[in-house]
């Protein structure tokens, strides 16, 4: 019988085998009598499902699960309430979208999407020859130290949860397991307070109202950090807000308020007030102790972040190789450069954001590293002036944002000097895009060690290994 390759209509009912997983973090799936493709968040391999198509290509198509006609050896019942399952209708959280799996099946497929990156977009021959296992995480539950939870009104009262899925609906926040439960009893009393009191919750349609975003930091002590962002500065019970809210949590070090007027999906804005205790939350992560203050960038999950550190570390001492200089771009307030200061005579750290160098400095003080300075500044104006005092066989470590380095940084690579670069990512596919490039400028790309960074999730981190040929 010929089977049928017309492209699916949307609301047609399919019954499809999930094969395997996707990059980008859906189950990718074959309709059954025919060869369409069919991407469904929520699968996972060996599924057979019943789906709804809800966006349709001319050579694919999405759709979500209806029953579960029979389970794959992967598939789990996801402790989280909030998580997308068939038997819960309604929107689902967007943020652990491979709760589902079980947590061996999550750290294969992460690695099968580095190798799928590093062939696909690098054009990496030997992908699966230079893509290690993928690390786990010590914690897979409980494990970020830092969120973000957004507040809005609602047609049933005021919400605060976390956005479902592919939308700006909040789906109400009961539990959290990738938190620490501190942090959920706290944002939990919080929206209880703030419903007390009539404070406004922002609304991104119109622009109106008071209270955007609940922040909590929390540290492996067992303290916090909470910031209230805010639309405006005027907050005129803020004193009975800290005392209510610290007699409730003593475990609370600093509670500050972060000020955003602008119209943005962005979170934070750029002014930050101590409203009461500390300005920041020390962490620490091996025989380092680290103080950020707010806004400031630390990796969201402690104890993987070590494992993470060590990755980049045996890359850089790979062969034994000693260099005289090691550079760390994007080195945020310092974590990583100081974690690498004991292989290089010195290391010199760049970061745009000064009060994260401000905070870097202060690190390097508090942890007696003497080798260590840092230059604030964009790495793209910071570099050139750096490229004069770099000696020969010098080693390079970035971490950059998800979008990867720039045309600018790139050609900095590309200099003689530079004799080994160390590429700590948290997106596969601008890693593979950048490797390609700097592969056709002189260097070999040694290995690719996945980390698990973010358990439950898609997302995964690496440490790239390349040398100058």
């Amino acid at each position: 019988m010929e089977q049928r390759t017309a492209s699916p209509s949307i609301g047609e009912i399919l019954t499809v085998k999930v094969d395997r997983m996707a990059p980008a973090g859906d189950g990718l799936a074959k309709a059954e009598g025919s060869n369409r493709v069919v991407f469904v968040p929520g699968a996972a391999p060996g599924d057979r499902l019943e789906v709804e198509v809800f966006d349709a290509k001319s050579n694919f198509a999405r759709a979500r699960i209806k029953k579960v006609l029979s389970s794959g050896p992967e598939r789990q019942d996801p402790p989280c309430q909030h998580h997308a399952a068939p038997s819960r209708p309604g929107p689902s959280c967007g943020g652990c979208d491979w709760q589902h799996l079980v947590y061996e099946s999550q750290l294969k497929h992460k690695r099968a999407i580095v190798v799928d990156c590093a062939g696909r977009i690098g054009k990496f021959a030997g992908a699966e020859e230079l893509v290690r296992q993928t690390l786990r995480a010590p914690k897979p539950f409980g494990y970020r130290n830092k969120v973000q939870i957004p507040f809005m009104p609602g047609a049933h009262g005021p919400r605060m949860g976390f956005f479902s899925a592919g939308s700006r609906e909040i789906v109400e926040m009961r539990e959290c397991p990738i938190q620490p439960d501190l942090s959920v009893r706290i944002a939990l009393k919080v929206k209880l307070m703030a419903i007390e009191r009539g404070w406004t919750f922002y609304d991104g349609k119109t622009g109106r109202g008071w209270l955007r975003h609940l922040y909590i930091r929390t540290n492996a002590e067992g303290q916090a950090l909470v910031g209230l962002v805010t639309t405006h500065q005027e907050f005129p019970d803020r004193e009975v807000f800290a005392a209510e809210l610290r007699a409730n949590f003593p475990e609370i070090a600093g509670i500050h308020q972060n000020i955003n007027p602008e119209r943005t999906s962005v979170v934070l804005g750029p002014v930050w007030r101590r409203l009461w205790g500390q300005r920041e939350l020390e962490e620490t992560l091996g025989r380092f102790h680290f103080a950020a203050s707010p806004g400031a960038f630390l990796q969201v999950n402690t104890p993987a972040a070590e494992v993470l550190y060590n990755a980049a570390k045996d890359a850089v001492k790979e062969g034994g190789k000693k260099f005289p200089t090691g550079l760390d771009l994007y080195c945020g307030v310092g974590t990583l450069t100081l974690w690498l200061a004991d292989v290089f005579p010195r290391i010199i750290g760049v970061e745009e954001n000064k009060d994260a160098i401000n905070d870097a400095y202060r690190n390097a003080e508090r942890n007696r590293v003497r080798n260590a300075r840092f230059k604030a500044g964009r790495a793209e104006s910071v570099l050139p002036k750096l490229a004069k005092e770099l000696p020969d066989n010098a080693c390079v470590v970035v971490d950059p944002p998800r979008v990867g380095l720039s045309q600018p940084v790139r050609r900095f690579l590309t200099d003689k000097k530079v004799r080994r670069l160390v590429y700590v990512s948290c997106d596969p596919a601008t890693f593979a895009r950048d490797a390609g490039f700097l592969s056709h400028s002189g260097y070999t790309l040694r290995r690719v060690q996945p980390v698990d960074l973010f358990p439950q999730t898609s997302h995964v981190e690496l440490v790239g290994l390349m040398d100058r040929k």
